[in-house]
């Protein structure tokens, strides 16, 4: 196939878009894309006939090694997560999904092609602006927007700062050429490939890279290993003896330090005291000069009243400049200290170095060289599977926060005496930070003052070092190269939609080298301390949160942006206005393995009132929604049950149905199921309704959620055909089956949701077991009137005696047709379970009419229909079908159907199967 679309742009020079597809004779299939304006921009990739049997990419059909894979729901090669029509690289937050198609649709498209078949692009109305995107050489640029309007071409990138206005640059970031200078706010993170290294298809796969070792691919060189690495390594090559002289010496520096500090601030305190005093002085000598003067004219001013006024006017001015005095001081004395502790650590690093030299000469790694900033080689997940693996290393590292320490030295032997590894090290640390409350005293200071043990973490405890620098000082101490970063947070207080501006959401976070990869590790927004009584003595209880240790650079840009964007670990930057558009993502959202189905912007914007947001889960959670005005001008009540939650496979799909236009915030819940007071915040969003065509749809059912259970996940239940508990009826019969085992029991409810009056009505009478066997269960149901209908399947195991029912799944039914020729189903009994109904299927049947009455009731000996005082025999057919041609008689009543099984203990009891009602011509039940 041959698409070919020509366009004129600004500067009337046609523009040409080929799309080719087609297949070779071993099946396999081939693409390209061909841009062409004034330069030629081209993507192509070739697919195996059949894709790989283990972890095949969804682009190429080629195996995907752990260490390439990007997982959307499909596997990609890194280098093949490409917009499929035009071969954008994306990001996992850069890609788009196309949701018009369905979740069939699994590919993934850029902000310009999403919901675009390839037919429809010979359609377009406006050129792509991919030749503005293309640069001269190999590197990925980034399109800034509002500020690059007057740029003109040159033959070197400029590179462009990082956002904020931060002085560092990042190195893999350049501005394009923009010739006329047309792009605008909406320019997003673009990645290119040149075109030589297009025109082979083999070829373009490969991302070429400079040989700087700075700018170094990972996985382009092997990284040399650290002679020194160990515990026993440390102690046998003298390290900790270097480290304990080195130690002393910093320590007297730091003291020498806080005594010039405090010398400082005694000066500028008597400085103020100084000019303060002049300053009353002066005030009290005009006072008394004007008193006299206003004497000797006849007034009688009151003296004391205004001496009175004047000490609390200085008063107030010493604490005004006292607390801005005190606050530079502060800033002054920090930053002084942190340059004294990075210079700690680089002399401890230095050290270690010297150390290695003198354990192995030929050693390439040297510890005083920090390693390339660039992303990980691998995910976190890669590194340990869980953190249940170092539980001895995290007992260890508490077992040490309840000691006192005299020396860094002292802790880092005991912290590290059984880790073998840099990550060992940087666990047991990590751990030890947070799990030591640095604010208070405990209860054994308090009791037994250690004074080595205050000197330690002095620093800390007194404001001028933070959590950071002490992680920083213990990894230099251990070995590990530890980096403090600065930029912007999603912290506490930020809400989706918010500006950062100015010093509004800054923050700080650390970087920890392991094995010569960069990862993040954040102390202060791991640690949990809670506080508890217990003999009138405080209790520290300690808590950390996984997801701050060594997380992965894609999952932390949701919550941190740093000033520099090379730290932010990805290997394409992320634009600022990007991470201020991205969801407000927490902790618990990574925790529990939570995943968004498409690329998911702060804002959704809908102007039908009705938004969707799905999201992945790897097994059954609990969930909860909030919904929220923006203004508070919605009232709550408004609110209430205008949030969809259903489960559908592995998906949780949260539909908004909003009563009026306006802003709402929008924010998701989760954690164990059942256990709603544990649920955890996991993102939140900004919705933006602009208006509502027609009226708004009413809200619905007080239900918390719709889908399966734990409960059917644990008796291996499953749907057979209806899997999306969300149903859409135009008033025809439903059927439902569910697979199942032998010894599940179940029951169900069938409710009614009245708008009007929000109101619930039981309505059993309109659903039916029509069948049930060992393996299966039938269950049809009917809609007498349009509106929301609720079906509950409760389930257990019948092994256990006495056991309750508990909900399986549920169902929302949407009516939207009211049928009036519905009629109810028979009535169940309890004995009615393993039978099979064919005929009749109604529940009212006509006085003086023939029926044809057939239904499965296995183990039964006897079965009757019983009219009355009438007892009419049902005959038995091939195995255990029962059938008979009845007339119901001229006289309206209930007909039941009874049975006798050889299995009960009393063979003569008679056990009540189903009812019908006899009804007049025309008599219905609504």
């Amino acid at each position: 196939m041959l698409l070919t679309h020509e366009m004129s742009g600004d500067m009337d020079v046609p523009v040409k878009i080929d799309v080719q597809e087609g297949r070779g004779e071993d099946g396999s299939y081939k693409y390209s894309f061909t841009y062409e304006r004034a330069t030629l921009y081209e993507f192509r990739f070739e697919r195996k006939p059949n894709p790989d049997p283990k972890d095949p990419c969804f682009r190429c059909y080629r195996r995907v090694r752990t260490s390439d894979q990007v997982n959307v729901g499909v596997l990609f090669h890194k280098q093949c997560f490409r917009c499929r029509i035009c071969g954008l690289p994306l990001t996992m937050q850069t890609f788009h999904r196309n949701d018009a198609n369905g979740t069939s649709d699994k590919e993934v498209y850029c902000k310009s092609h999403v919901g675009k078949l390839l037919d429809q692009v010979r359609y377009e109305r406006q050129p792509l602006d991919i030749e503005n995107a293309l640069p001269s050489t190999g590197y990925v640029i980034q399109l800034p927007g509002e500020n690059n309007k007057n740029l003109s071409r040159s033959s070197s990138p400029k590179p462009v700062p990082s956002p904020r206005n931060s002085p560092r640059v990042s190195p893999k970031i350049t501005r394009a050429s923009t010739p006329r200078g047309n792009l605008t706010t909406d320019s997003s993170l673009v990645s290119v490939t040149p075109r030589s290294a297009m025109n082979d298809i083999s070829s373009f796969m490969q991302t070429p890279h400079s040989m700087d070792y700075s700018t170094m691919s990972a996985t382009s060189y092997l990284r040399p290993k650290p002679p020194l690495q160990s515990f026993s390594d440390f102690e046998t090559s003298g390290v900790f003896q270097g480290q304990f002289i080195l130690e002393q010496r910093h320590k007297e520096e730091e003291e020498r330090l806080q005594r010039f500090l405090l010398e400082e601030r005694e000066k500028e305190m008597r400085r103020l005291d100084e000019t303060i005093g002049y300053e009353k002085e002066r005030a009290a000598s005009e006072l008394l000069s004007s008193f006299e003067q206003m004497s000797l004219s006849g007034s009688t001013p009151n003296l004391m009243a205004e001496r009175e006024r004047i000490e609390e006017h200085f008063r107030r001015m010493r604490e005004e400049k006292l607390k801005t005095m005190m606050d530079k001081i502060s800033t002054e004395e920090k930053t002084r200290t942190a340059k004294m502790l990075d210079r700690h650590g680089f002399e401890m690093m230095l050290l270690i170095s010297e150390k290695d030299k003198e354990f192995d000469r030929t050693a390439i790694y040297d510890h005083s060289m920090k390693p390339a900033t660039m992303a990980p080689e691998t995910k976190k997940g890669e590194l340990y599977k869980s953190p249940e693996i170092y539980e001895h290393l995290d007992k260890r590292a508490i077992e040490c926060a309840n000691q006192d320490y005299g020396s860094f030295t002292d802790l880092i032997k005991d912290l590290t005496r059984e880790c073998e590894n840099e990550l060992e090290k940087a666990r047991v640390i990590f751990r030890w930070v947070i799990a030591k409350d640095l604010s208070k005293h405990n209860v054994n200071e308090i009791i037994r003052p250690n004074m080595q043990a205050m000197t330690l973490l002095k620093g800390v405890r007194s404001g001028k070092e933070t959590y950071h620098q002490l992680f920083k000082k213990l990894c230099n101490f251990a070995g590990l190269h530890c980096e403090i970063i600065l930029g912007y947070s999603k912290g506490a207080g930020y809400k989706p939609g918010m500006k950062m501006e100015s010093g509004t959401f800054r923050n700080s976070w650390t970087a920890v080298a392991i094995d010569g990869n960069w990862r993040f590790v954040n102390c202060t927004w791991a640690a949990r301390h809670v506080s508890g009584h217990k003999d009138d003595l405080p209790e520290m209880f300690h808590k950390y949160d996984e997801f701050y240790f060594l997380t992965d650079p894609e999952d932390y840009i949701y919550q941190h942006y740093p000033d520099d964007a090379s730290w932010q670990l990805l290997d394409i930057p992320l634009p600022f206005s990007e991470f201020i558009n991205l969801p407000v993502v927490k902790s618990p959202f990574f925790n529990y393995g939570l995943r968004f189905y498409s690329n998911y912007g702060g804002t959704l914007t809908t102007d039908t009132g009705m938004v969707e947001v799905r999201v992945v889960a790897p097994k059954i959670l609990g969930f909860g929604s909030l919904l929220e005005s923006y203004d508070k001008s919605v009232e709550a009540r408004l609110l209430e049950g205008r949030i969809l939650l259903r489960h559908v496979k592995n998906e949780v799909i949260f539909t908004i149905n909003l009563p009026r236009r306006g802003l709402y915030y929008f924010s998701i819940y989760t954690g164990d199921y059942w256990h709603s007071e544990c649920l955890e915040s996991a993102c939140s969003f900004l919705v933006n309704c602009t208006r509502i065509i027609g009226e708004p749809a009413p809200a619905y059912p007080p239900v918390p959620f719709y889908g399966p259970t734990p409960v059917m996940e644990n008796l291996n239940i499953s749907c057979e055909n209806q899997v999306d508990p969300l149903i859409v009826s135009n008033g025809q019969n439903l059927e439902i089956i569910f697979k199942l085992n032998k010894e599940n029991k179940i029951t169900h409810t069938f409710q009614f949701y009245d708008t009007s009056d929000e109101s619930v009505t039981d309505i059993d009478r309109y659903v039916f077991l029509r069948s049930r066997t060992d393996t299966h269960a039938t269950y049809m149901i009917r809609c007498p009137r349009d509106g929301y209908y609720i079906f509950s399947l409760y389930a257990s195991s019948s092994d256990k005696e006495g056991q309750t029912l508990d909900c399986a799944y549920r169902y929302l039914i949407i009516n939207q047709e009211a049928n009036p020729t519905v009629t109810v189903f028979p009535k169940t009994y309890h004995r009615w379970q393993r039978c099979t109904l064919h005929e009749p299927v109604s529940g009212d049947l006509m006085t003086n009419k023939r029926y044809m009455f057939r239904l499965d009731v296995p183990q039964a000996v006897e079965v009757f229909l019983v009219i009355g005082e009438i007892w009419y025999h049902l005959k038995r057919k091939l195995g255990f079908t029962w059938e008979a041609n009845i007339n119901t008689g001229k006289t309206r009543g209930t007909a039941k159907i009874y049975a006798r099984f050889t299995a009960e203990r009393d063979a003569s009891i008679f056990a009540h199967l189903l009812d019908f009602e006899l009804v007049d011509d025309g008599e219905t039940e609504i």
